[in-house]
C-alpha cells in the first residue's frame, strides 16, 4: 500500500466519509460506517452476476492495482488480516492480472466462485469464500467479514488523496446498437447516456432497467439521473416477457397473485436465500398477500428477501414477482415496527448444490443471450446539466449547502451529512451553476 495513505483508522474513515463514498453495488451503504466495523476478512467483490454487466470487470482489467490499495484501506480500517478478490469463474485473463497485482500485498489473495446467480449476493459470497454463514437478518461483520464492491474500493482509494465520489462506470447495453462502457457523472440523465449508443430515438418502444435485469428497476422517465448506485442502463426489446414482468405495478401484481398463483411453491425451492437456510418461502407470502396484509406468520419470511429477482424473473411460470412484493411487504413491516431479530441459526440446506442456477440459464431464459457482447469503453460522458439526488444512499438525504444562482467547482462539497449518522455526503459532479434545489440539485454547465 502507499506509504503515503493515513496509517490512523480514524483518519481514514473521516477521509472516506469527507469524500461521499457508498456502496457501488447497489445498496448505497455509507462505506465510512462500514470502515468502522471490525472484521478479520475483508472480501472485494467482483462477481458483478447480473447479466450483461461489465462495469466491475473493466475496473479489474484496467485499474486492479487501485482495487488493491482501496482493500488493503479496509482491511487497515477494519482492523483484517485477510483480503480477498472474488471473482466469477470463466474469466483467466482477468484471473492472471489480479494474481499479479497482489504480489506483494500482504494477506491478499484472489479466489474464484462458481458462475451462478446471485453469485455476488453477500450471504452467499461469505459462505462460499470462507464456509461463514450469516445469521438470519444478519450482516457480513457478525462473523467478521466485510464485503465491498470493487468500485466501492476504487473510490476509497481516490478517497485517500482527497477525491470525492462525482463519477461512476456505467454499463450500457441490451438491445442497443452500440453497447458501451462509459464513465458517467452522477446526475446525468438516462436520455443523455442512452444517446451514447445511438439508440436514443425509437428507445420508446423498448423498456430500459436501472441497475441490472434481475435486481434492477423498470424505468418509465428517460430524464431520471443516475446516481453513485446505479452501474448500469439496460435496454430490453418492447415485446419481452421480462419487460412485461418489470413494468407491472405492484398493485396489479397483487391482484395477479390473488387469481393465478398455484402455490407451486418453485420460487422457494429455488430460493437462494431459502436454501441457505433462512425462514423466507415466497410461495407463502404469495399466499398471504392474496388474503390480504394481515401479518400473519407466512409474511415474516419477507423480511429475510435479498430481492435478487430470481423467482420474478428466472423462475415464477406465471409472470408474477415474489420477490417484488416481498419487498414491499418488508418495507410495510419495517413501518410497523417488525424486525428479524432472535431468529434461528441459519444451516444451509442439504439440496442447495443441485439446485443453483447457473449464470448461462439466465440468459437463456431471459432472452438476452443475444445481446451478450464485450463492452468497448468509451470514455467519459460529458453532459451539459446533471441532477444530483441528496439521496442517494441508505439513511437520510444529504443536507444541500447551495443555493440557486451559485457557481459550483467539480467536486465541490453540495450537500452536507453528520458523521455520526447514517447518511453520506453529496459533490457537485460537473462545473457550472445551480440552477434548482429540491430534493435535488440540478447545476447547468457554464
Amino acid at each position: 500500500m502507499n506509504a503515503d495513505f493515513p496509517r490512523s483508522r480514524d483518519e481514514i474513515i473521516a477521509r472516506i466519509f469527507e469524500a461521499g463514498v457508498v456502496g457501488a453495488g447497489g445498496a448505497g451503504f455509507p462505506t465510512h460506517v462500514k470502515a468502522q466495523a471490525k472484521a478479520d476478512v475483508v472480501i472485494a467483490n467482483g462477481c458483478e452476476c447480473e447479466p450483461l454487466l461489465q462495469s466491475d470487470r473493466y475496473v479489474l482489467e484496467s485499474m486492479a492495482k487501485t482495487v488493491v490499495d482501496g482493500l488493503l484501506v479496509m482491511m487497515l480500517s477494519t482492523g483484517a488480516t485477510k483480503g480477498r478478490i472474488a471473482i466469477r469463474d470463466g474469466f483467466p485473463e482477468m484471473l492472471e492480472t489480479l494474481e499479479k497485482s497482489v504480489t506483494g500485498a500482504r494477506g491478499v489473495d484472489v479466489v474464484t466462485v462458481a458462475d451462478n446467480y446471485p453469485a455476488g449476493d453477500e450471504h452467499i459470497l461469505v459462505y462460499e469464500t470462507t464456509g461463514r454463514v450469516i445469521p438470519q437478518g444478519g450482516i457480513p461483520p457478525d462473523v467478521g467479514v466485510v464485503v465491498s464492491n470493487v468500485n466501492t474500493l476504487l473510490d476509497v482509494r481516490q478517497a485517500m488523496d482527497g477525491v470525492p465520489v462525482t463519477s461512476r462506470f456505467v454499463s450500457i447495453c441490451g438491445d442497443l446498437p452500440r453497447p458501451c462502457l462509459a464513465e458517467v457523472p452522477v446526475g446525468t440523465s438516462v436520455s443523455d447516456i442512452l444517446a451514447l449508443s445511438g439508440n436514443a430515438a425509437g428507445i420508446e418502444e423498448k423498456g430500459v432497467l436501472l441497475s441490472g435485469v434481475m435486481m434492477g428497476q423498470y424505468c418509465d422517465d428517460l430524464s431520471t439521473p443516475i446516481d453513485k448506485r446505479v452501474g448500469s442502463v439496460v435496454v430490453v426489446p418492447g415485446d419481452s416477457e421480462l419487460l412485461a414482468r418489470k413494468s407491472l405495478s405492484i398493485e396489479a401484481m397483487i391482484r395477479r397473485a390473488a387469481s393465478v398463483c398455484c402455490q407451486c411453491r418453485l420460487c422457494t425451492d429455488l430460493c437462494p436465500r431459502h436454501l441457505m437456510g433462512h425462514a423466507i418461502e415466497p410461495h407463502k407470502v404469495m399466499r398471504a398477500i392474496s388474503w390480504g396484509r394481515s401479518f400473519i406468520p407466512d409474511l415474516s419470511g419477507a423480511l429475510f428477501c435479498s430481492g435478487c429477482g430470481l423467482c420474478g424473473v428466472y423462475v415464477c411460470p406465471m409472470l408474477l414477482s415474489p420477490d417484488r412484493i416481498s419487498y414491499m411487504v418488508r418495507a410495510e413491516m419495517g413501518q410497523r415496527g417488525v424486525t428479524a431479530e432472535g431468529q434461528p441459526e441459519a444451516r444451509v440446506t442439504p439440496v442447495r448444490a443441485g439446485r443453483l442456477v447457473p449464470h448461462e440459464r439466465i440468459l437463456e431464459r431471459t432472452g438476452l443471450k443475444p445481446f451478450e457482447r464485450d463492452l468497448e469503453f468509451t470514455g467519459a460522458l460529458k453532459p451539459e446539466s446533471v441532477r444530483i439526488p441528496l439521496s442517494q444512499h441508505t439513511g437520510e438525504p444529504a443536507r444541500p449547502v447551495v443555493k440557486e444562482g451559485d457557481a459550483v467547482a467539480e467536486g465541490q462539497l453540495i450537500g452536507d451529512a453528520e458523521a455520526d449518522g447514517i447518511s453520506a455526503k453529496v459533490h457537485a459532479s460537473i462545473s457550472g451553476v445551480v440552477t434548482e434545489v429540491d430534493g435535488w440539485v440540478r447545476i447547468e454547465r457554464r
